[in-house]
């Protein structure tokens, strides 16, 4: 008990001498006795025994008081302390039976509620847009289109040229659920010998006329027998080897209806093994030029074999409930003979259900969790609460007690606590900015101490972390950002330092001695190390993330020009194409000044009218005229000359110029358009929008700005978007492109298949117009044929959605007539005509399309700025 606290009257005896003597303790400081009287002080002692005694009893009695007074007053304090403590604990008890009580009934009311909104959830979202289910069931029709697309165009492709197109496509990693994937051909009995050589791979010497199977070669048909028909897979893929099928399985023969299926060109489900548990077998007749004819006898004729697909439903209904333990789902198709069900989850006797229909065939009942009941100890929210505020009440109630009765305790842990969170960063333990500063600092200042050291940095930035945070959220952009700081410290020695420099960012400083040093090494582990698949948790399917690194090295005055140096090199290896290393050179400094000089005159470059435009031709390969113009941007440099957009439109996206000076080139070209317009040509103009321009709130604006400032009819104008814009929000751009569409202009997606993004199923979802496809992006392959098919499906993709089809990037006359061939009717390129000035254009729209021997080659302005605005 504090000192205070003890009453002053009792004092006085505790620090009497008299009080000191009585108890037979004397006095510390007191003075020695003489030796002259201490004969009569015995004496009077015993003669006044009964006395002394008294008035020792006398002298005893006050103190003998105050401790007890004492005493009971810090009994007392603590009784009142423990009062306190325990009526803590009793309410806090209470409460929390209280609580506790009200979470249970809550949740069963919730329980009830919530199955009828989370079942429809599973089979459809709140605004009607189909769910994940019919979304993996429509990913499996684009499939079977593609597919089918490529056996009707190549209906004895080998298993090479399969492979092939499969890689392409990307059928295994786009699609979880697919097992197994081939085309089963219709073999005749005298055929049999020919299409065991054609599997072999070598010519077939012609077999005895209707003989059977069993002597036919080393083929057998399972289950065995002779039959007029058999049906072989003659191209199979499967996720692995293990699963394919042996060799001489009648599927005709195990598959009731499927040869019926050949003349009414209807699919055929079925169940089937497959290594993930019972699968779906789906056989869908091909035919050759990839529709079937009215008549029987021509779709016999043209008949080329089923394409058979093995799909794992259970991978759909998982990833459908994704999220929801306790629901389970019973995914069926059922149209003419096929009937086949699958289900996910474990579907209690008592648990309520939905049935919703997919459309197609198919359909989807959800079973929800039993109903929940309102007592505490069923809810395991409801008993957790009771527990954790039974417990945190008698906690509460000994800290009260301990605070109230004990003394202050001591606070520098916590003062330590508070030093080390101002020095770590909280979502990667690892050293922030201002540590990591300091600890740069005692480098350079060490190494420039020791002759044969060096300082060294590397700056680490994540390559697209915006988007990644966009797309997935922030969580998931936090779990990233976890996992990239484990894994650069797994790379550095114990000794050095990774820190937290800022947002995506990562510093790491090295000092080594200066014959030893290999930072662009330890920059390349880096990179391996950062490559490997990164798995979040709760965020799907695993992905891959690179980074860029700049690395700087040497004898530093301090370590400001160190780290800058790095971000200088850091800057290089973004523009450079980002996910490498750079090592610093003093010509980068140069690079940046320059790149900081550009972005000053381009601010200027608008109000002195330093930019143009240069059409480039679209032609109607049916009458060989031009029916529309692409306007493409340059900038006439007071002292560079003409630029390309290659030059300066990075730098004008990064620095948020792109905007104004997109803002100008759809005014322009809307204005030269009307004016051609208005002397009798009716011609279409088209207009680059980057991402910048199109995610601005003002875009709309902008647009209806330059169509009634210019008056040109909307249905003229077309606004191209990049395809890797558009498929980075779905939602979000097809509800911008929407709006813009209202105004009566049209939408492209330009550069549409060189990424490899947009599915069947998201292009349904836009409000499209025209698929502008460059050649040269269609394939890495260098085989031209290769090219060609894909182009060609590609047509086939736009005439699905009834959407216009431009081929841009021609080059050759010969590549014009292989689009003829197709069915392609519009192009643009350098065959067909460069990019124009303004004042040549009309000339340009009397004219027709120039033959391969009437093309010239183009003025010096335009062949130096022939390339395409990016």
């Amino acid at each position: 008990m504090p000192d205070s606290d003890i009453p002053k009257h009792d004092s006085e005896h505790d620090n009497a001498p008299a009080d000191a003597a009585g108890a037979g303790a004397p006095a510390q400081n007191a003075p020695e006795p003489d030796p002259s009287t201490a004969t009569h002080a015995v004496e009077l002692q015993g003669t006044n025994a009964n006395g002394a005694d008294g008035d020792a009893q006398a002298t005893v009695a006050p103190s003998t008081r105050a401790v007890a007074r004492l005493k009971q007053l810090v009994e007392g304090r603590k009784a009142v302390w423990v009062a306190v403590a325990v009526l803590c604990v009793v309410l806090g008890s209470v409460g929390s039976v209280l609580a506790a009580h009200a979470v249970a009934r809550s949740d069963a009311k919730n329980a009830g509620q919530a199955f009828p909104r989370t079942s429809t959830g599973i089979a459809r979202t709140s605004s009607g847009i189909v769910s994940t289910l019919k979304q993996a069931i429509q990913r499996e029709e684009d499939l079977v289109i593609g597919a089918s697309t490529f056996f009707a165009g190549h209906p004895k492709a080998s298993a090479a040229e399969f492979a092939t197109w499969v890689k392409w496509s990307q059928a295994l990693r786009r699609y979880p659920e697919l097992e197994k994937l081939g085309l089963v051909a219709l073999v005749r009995a005298p055929e049999l010998t020919a299409f065991e050589a054609q599997l072999a791979g070598h010519a077939a010497k012609p077999a005895r006329p209707r003989a059977p199977l069993s002597t036919a070669g080393s083929l057998r048909a399972v289950p065995a027998g002779t039959r007029a028909y058999y049906c072989f897979a003659a191209v199979e893929l499967a996720r692995s080897p293990g699963q394919r099928a042996r060799a001489g399985l009648d599927y005709c023969a195990l598959t009731p209806g499927l040869l019926s299926s050949r003349d009414s060109a209807r699919s055929v489900y079925t169940s089937a093994s497959a290594r993930r548990g019972r699968g779906l077998s789906v056989e869908v007749p091909v035919y050759v030029g990839n529709a079937p004819s009215s008549s029987l006898v021509s779709r016999r004729g043209a008949f080329a074999g089923w394409l058979r697909e093995v799909l794992a439903p259970e991978v759909m209904l998982r990833q459908a409930l994704l999220g929801h333990p306790r629901y389970a789902a019973r995914l069926r198709y059922k149209a003419g003979s096929s009937n086949v069900a699958f289900s996910s989850g474990t579907a209690l006797p008592s648990a309520p259900s939905r049935t919703f229909d997919l459309h197609n065939g198919w359909t989807v009942r959800t079973f929800g969790p039993p109903a929940a009941t309102s007592s505490m100890l069923a809810d395991t929210s409801a008993l957790a609460l009771l527990i954790a505020g039974g417990v945190l009440s008698v906690l509460a109630g000994l800290l009260i007690f301990v605070l109230g009765s004990g003394r202050t305790r001591e606070r520098a842990p916590a003062r330590r606590k508070l030093a080390q969170s101002e020095l770590y960063d909280g979502l990667t333990g690892l050293p922030n900015r201002a540590l990591t500063l300091d600890r740069a600092e005692r480098m350079v200042a060490r190494t420039g101490r020791q002759s044969g050291m060096l300082a060294g940095a590397l700056f680490i930035d994540i390559d697209w972390f915006k988007q990644i945070n966009e797309k997935l959220g922030q969580p998931a952009g936090d779990e990233l950002l976890r996992i990239f700081a484990q894994r650069l410290v797994g790379v550095v020695r114990a000794e050095d330092t990774v820190g937290r420099f800022a947002g995506d960012k990562f510093a790491v400083l090295v000092e080594s001695a200066a014959r030893g040093v290999r930072l662009d090494s330890l920059a390349g582990r880096m990179i391996d190390a950062l490559h490997k698949p990164i798995e979040l948790e709760d965020f799907g399917p695993r992905f891959f993330s690179t980074a860029s690194i700049g690395v700087a090295f040497g004898r530093y005055a301090s370590a400001e020009d160190l780290l800058h140096d790095a971000q200088v090199a850091l800057i290089a290896a973004k523009t450079a194409g980002k996910d490498r290393y750079t090592l610093f050179n003093a010509n980068m400094r140069t690079i940046i000044e320059s790149r900081a000089v550009l972005e000053e005159e381009l601010n200027t470059a608008l109000q002195e009218k330093q930019f143009f435009l240069l059409y480039e031709p679209i032609y109607d390969l049916t009458t060989r005229k031009v029916v529309g113009l692409e306007a493409l941007v340059r900038w006439v440099h007071p002292k560079q000359g003409v630029l390309p957009p290659g030059d300066f439109i990075p730098l004008a996206e990064e620095s948020g110029q792109i905007v104004p000076i997109g803002r100008w080139v759809l005014e322009e070209a809307c204005t030269r358009a009307a004016g051609w317009n208005v002397g009798g040509h009716r011609v279409g103009i088209s207009v680059k929008i980057p991402a910048n321009q199109l995610n601005r709130d003002g875009f709309v604006t902008d647009v209806r700005r330059a169509l009634q400032q210019s008056g040109i009819d909307p249905s003229l104008l077309t606004l191209e978007i990049a395809e890797p814009t558009v498929m980075r929000d779905l939602a979000a751009t097809a509800e911008r492109l929407a709006e813009v569409r209202q105004l009566g202009v049209r939408i492209a997606i330009d550069d549409f298949g060189g990424s490899g993004y947009a599915r069947h199923s998201d292009l349904q979802q836009m409000p499209l117009d025209v698929l502008k496809v460059d050649r040269s992006s269609l394939a890495a392959s260098e085989d031209v044929d290769y090219r060609s098919w894909l182009l060609e499906a590609i047509l086939v993709f736009g005439r699905d959605l009834s959407l216009t089809v431009i081929a841009t990037g021609i080059e050759t006359a010969e590549q014009m007539a292989t689009l003829q061939a197709m069915g392609c009717t519009l192009a643009q390129g350098s065959f067909t005509g460069k990019p124009t000035p303004a004042d040549a254009v009309e000339a340009l729209l009397d004219a027709e399309l120039p033959s391969s021997e009437e093309a010239s080659p183009a003025s010096s302005l335009e062949a130096s700025t022939a390339s395409t605005h990016e």
